[in-house]
């Protein structure tokens, strides 16, 4: 991948740019132009959130359901 900054790859339009530096999760990989959150983290964060969402809602229909 090649390496540009947040700034420049915001100029030029891109939703997406790449540092060459961890996140502080360690993840080597690119990151969002918009908020420079780490393309992984965002990924497993949505995953988590979607899990939650699913128990609770399950909790709210009378249901039990293992995550």
């Amino acid at each position: 991948m090649k390496i540009i900054t947040r700034t420049d790859a915001a100029r030029v339009g891109q939703l997406k740019y790449y540092t060459g530096k961890p996140c502080r999760n360690g993840h080597l990989c690119e990151r969002y132009t918009v908020n420079g959150s780490c393309v992984e983290c965002n990924a497993n964060h949505t995953i988590a959130q979607r899990k939650r969402i699913k128990s609770l809602m399950a909790q709210a229909n009378g249901l039990a359901v293992a995550i």
